[in-house]
């Protein structure tokens, strides 16, 4: 998996993160701007701070979806919430979204409440990308 942002989107994320306080969790209450739908247990949202990139591809829509009760792994999950969340997942898999989440104990997982990308490409892989620095800045030839 090969997922970035742009240099001014990373910026704008590592600034969200700094000054977001830890104690509160975004994702136990999230903006309603942010919610896409809501089931029983969970709640599709819209990712404020997308991925640009998706192993190459240029990203049209990125999506979690976000248990409603604070856990950080699917091994809590009750029996019910766990089906209505692979069927959420097949829901938006049909749709053409890629489906990806992040271990417990990884490093890269930036919110300890377990979240789960829908990530929907253009389908094309760009031509060239050149990535300069972190955070990275893209620049894209057309394809």
């Amino acid at each position: 998996m090969t997922a970035h942002r742009s240099r001014k989107e990373e910026l704008e994320y590592g600034s969200h993160r700094r000054n977001t306080d830890a104690a509160i969790c975004e994702f136990c209450t999230p903006l309603s701007d942010q919610v896409v739908k809501t089931t029983k247990h969970f709640r599709v949202l819209r990712n404020k701070f997308p991925y640009s990139l998706w192993d190459g591809l240029a990203v049209v829509d990125h999506l979690m979806v976000v248990p409603k009760g604070h856990t950080d792994t699917i091994a809590n999950f009750s029996d019910i919430a766990a089906l209505e969340y692979f069927r959420t997942l097949a829901t938006y898999e049909e749709m053409g979204y890629n489906v990806y989440a992040r271990a417990p104990a990884s490093k890269k997982k930036s919110i300890i409440h377990q979240h789960t990308h829908l990530i929907k490409t253009e389908g094309h892989e760009k031509n060239i990308v050149f990535m300069v620095r972190k955070p990275y800045y893209f620049r894209f030839l057309k394809s």
